[in-house]
């Protein structure tokens, strides 16, 4: 059922600024001047630097409105905005990964990799970015040390995490994706 924001009407004025669009919609100012800037949402362009969009509060509930309709109808370019995509397909299914027979396999692969990472280790390991890798550590998902001005992660914790808890992530890298693929390869030829 789709949600009613007739209220909108009645509490902002007939044209609206950036600053009012971004807070109704819960969105970056980031992503509101994209948004409006790309034609996602009819609006006067004042050449101002301050209020410098003039947006009617009918096409901003217009819009809301097709962005619980049909979300993919409005998805902004991968990774612009934010790490991943905020739309997934409903129903997904995901099978299963044996996380003992995972973590051998990558235990395997990574062989050759000192049992002390680097952050840049773990990058060519994972093809997960700098800043993903370090909120790993911060959100203590994964465990670092701070040694010497940088984090050193020990390889059995990043192949216990990547066995265990990383199938939760989901906008994987292509690494990460491609490491499951050889992975389901493999079990299907044993």
């Amino acid at each position: 059922m789709a949600t009613d924001y007739s209220h909108l009407l009645d509490e902002y004025p007939e044209k609206i600024c950036q600053d009012q669009f971004y807070r109704i919609c819960h969105i970056s100012k980031r992503k509101a001047m994209w948004l409006l800037e790309n034609g996602y949402i009819p609006c006067e362009d004042t050449g101002k630097k301050t209020r410098r969009f003039k947006i009617r509060i009918t096409d901003v509930i217009e819009y809301l409105t097709r962005l619980e309709d049909s979300p993919e109808s409005l998805l902004t370019p991968p990774g612009i905005f934010s790490s991943g995509i905020k739309y997934r397909p409903k129903n997904k299914v995901v099978e299963p990964i044996d996380s003992d027979k995972f973590m051998k396999m990558l235990k395997k692969r990574w062989s050759s990799f000192p049992d002390a990472l680097t952050v840049s280790d773990v990058i060519k390991m994972t093809g997960y970015c700098q800043t993903t890798i370090s909120e790993w550590i911060s959100k203590e998902k994964l465990f670092g040390v701070w040694y010497r001005n940088k984090y050193l992660i020990p390889k059995d914790c990043l192949i216990e995490y990547m066995a265990t808890k990383a199938h939760r992530i989901t906008q994987k890298s292509k690494k990460h994706m491609s490491l499951i693929r050889k992975f389901q390869e493999q079990q299907l030829q044993a």
